[in-house]
């Protein structure tokens, strides 16, 4: 009788304690949604990778690039033509994917524990082309300034590695008016992984929250800090290179994703904090259709020069939309909401 009514006793402290610990990371989610969003997308994406290590997910991914005779890329349809040619590496996929799309999945999580129901409202709200309040006619004249403008991009990084890469490690030959050029556009557009995956969070929910305290350029600042950080665990083999190239490589990283936030944030304000140009921004960055060409080696020297030709122009542009709008990228206020 005593054993059963301490085990009683036991168990009302333990049921009473988690009750307590759920209503502290309730109201603390509450009063800081973007470090819990943050925290637990890095810890999402963190968590698989022993998973992808113990199972030899890799391997089999590799393998399956190798059988489809593809060329590593992001997008969807990539990933689905790599496990129809070996169905080996589906593992390898799906925990790729998984691990991209963790930034997804912690914004619907803590969108809806800060939030409730408005939060996935609110996301599902920014899921648009543009703002309805904005006229059909701009609103795709600031899609085709978008489009020409990352499009530029990704061609003057491919003239810089023409340049500067021994044409050995870069192949450049990109056919703009054939089929198959305009439907692999498309996908890099809509069906890139990353950007699928991941801009309900950056751009969906992260960055009008880093607007509605800082200014438009701090906000973007900070976001491609976030979002650099984010890449780190994922870029783990960088190491490989060794400690102090690894920290330089990264250096430059963080230069890149702080510049690309910056461009993306104006393009986004000017639609009105609408999540579907941010996808086809990350998708078109990403480049998955080789406008910029595409890189044979994967040697330090070849690596930190295809980084730094990526920022160049992306610098000269941000510097350009930093000046022309006063640091205000298209901020419009209550636009964002």
């Amino acid at each position: 009788m005593l054993f059963a009514k301490r085990a009683i006793s036991i168990r009302n402290a333990v049921s009473e304690s988690s009750r307590k610990i759920r209503l502290y990371l309730k109201k603390s989610i509450k009063q800081h949604p973007l470090i819990w969003f943050y925290v637990t997308s890095i810890l999402i994406e963190i968590a698989l990778i022993p998973i992808f290590i113990a199972t030899g997910a890799q391997d089999g991914l590799i393998k399956g690039f190798e059988k489809a005779r593809l060329h590593f890329n992001t997008d969807l349809v990539t990933a689905f033509r790599v496990i129809l040619a070996a169905p080996e590496a589906f593992l390898g996929v799906f925990l790729s994917i998984a691990q991209v799309a963790s930034v997804d999945i912690a914004v619907f999580i803590i969108a809806k524990i800060a939030y409730g129901k408005k939060g996935f409202l609110d996301l599902k709200n920014r899921f648009r082309f543009w703002r309805k309040e904005i006229k059909w006619q701009r609103g795709v004249k600031i899609w085709g300034v978008c489009l020409f403008t990352f499009s530029i991009l990704n061609l003057t990084t491919g003239a810089l590695h023409n340049l500067l890469i021994d044409q050995s490690d870069f192949a450049w030959d990109i056919n703009l008016f054939s089929t198959h050029f305009l439907i692999g556009f498309f996908i890099a557009m809509f069906l890139d992984a990353g950007a699928v995956f991941e801009e309900n969070g950056w751009r969906g929910f992260a960055l009008p929250l880093l607007q509605s305290r800082f200014s438009p350029l701090k906000a973007s600042i900070i976001l491609g800090l976030m979002w650099f950080g984010w890449h780190i665990p994922v870029k783990f083999d960088t190491f490989f290179y060794g400690f102090g190239n690894a920290i330089v490589l990264f250096s430059i990283l963080m230069i890149k994703f702080v510049l690309l936030s910056i461009i993306m944030t104006f393009f986004f304000n000017r639609v009105g904090g609408t999540t579907i140009i941010a996808i086809v921004m990350h998708g078109v960055s990403n480049d998955s259709v080789g406008l910029g060409g595409r890189i044979l080696s994967d040697s330090y020297t070849v690596y930190l020069l295809t980084e730094i030709n990526l920022v160049i122009p992306m610098l000269i542009v941000a510097i350009g939309l930093v000046f022309k709008t006063k640091g205000r990228l298209g901020f419009r206020a209550g636009c964002q909401s």
